[in-house]
């Protein structure tokens, strides 16, 4: 790999072709996504790629998917976009809209990989229909085993919507993996040259050393949650976050 690549990491854009007439948006989220490619396009290098981890939609609606689909081809143009699901997609209406090879099966996991610039990114698919938290079920995780042992001269870079748990004494993971996915990843991935795994989900920014390996959790893209906010409550905020990874 070359010493130095840099790649864009977006996350949850809870896309809604309605536009703040959708009642669960804070935000346009045609504008921020029109905002956020205006800023990559002003990078003084472009990016090898734009990586979304999950949450593209916010309702799943096939339509949404459509005008999302159109709208990345738009504005991406050249650069390859690596795209994951999460808690909030919904997989058959998004293989029908992006016309993926995997949607031969459309309740199957979106789980892909492919190499970038002599990175290989691998991408999990932890959703699980009806819930919020995440998981990975042994095919995907035998799956990540055998990609993992393939294109042994690359690096690896993981992009899973859910982080893995940090805390292992927590028995609620709505915000997470669950704790046997957590420990099957890291049971996966033990002696690989893995650079970092990318994640979403929180809304808001973390990097963690987990065993050794930089997880990233990118800020939400449409609206992002106050660390700040006094006691127990969530409190949400308007604003449209984007990382440059290098």
């Amino acid at each position: 790999m070359s010493d130095r690549l840099s790649f864009v990491h977006l996350t949850d854009l809870h896309f809604s072709a309605l536009g703040t007439a959708e009642p669960t948006l804070l935000t346009d989220t045609t504008a921020a996504l029109h905002a956020s490619f205006a800023a990559i396009a002003r990078l003084p290098t472009p990016p090898a790629f734009i990586a979304i981890s999950g949450d593209l939609s916010e309702k799943g609606n096939e339509a949404d998917y459509h005008a999302l689909k159109a709208l990345l081809d738009a504005l991406a143009g050249p650069t390859p976009v690596v795209l994951a699901l999460g808690n909030h997609d919904r997989r058959e209406s998004f293989y029908t809209a992006f016309g993926d090879a995997a949607g031969a099966d459309l309740s199957a996991p979106y789980d892909h990989d492919r190499v970038i610039a002599d990175l290989h990114v691998i991408t999990l698919d932890s959703s699980i229909p009806g819930r919020v938290g995440g998981g990975l079920d042994a095919g995907q995780i035998d799956w990540l085993r055998d990609r993992l042992a393939a294109h042994a001269d690359c690096r690896k870079l993981l992009m899973v919507h859910h982080s893995p748990l940090f805390d292992a004494e927590r028995t609620d993971a709505w915000d997470r993996l669950d704790a046997a996915s957590t420990a099957a990843l890291q049971q996966a991935i033990a002696g690989h040259d893995v650079v970092g795994i990318l994640s979403g989900h929180v809304h808001r920014e973390e990097v963690t050393n987990w065993h050794g390996v930089p997880v990233i959790v990118g800020l939400g893209h449409h609206a992002a949650t106050n660390p700040l906010a006094p006691g127990d409550e969530i409190q949400v905020i308007d604003v449209t976050g984007q990382t440059l990874c290098t």
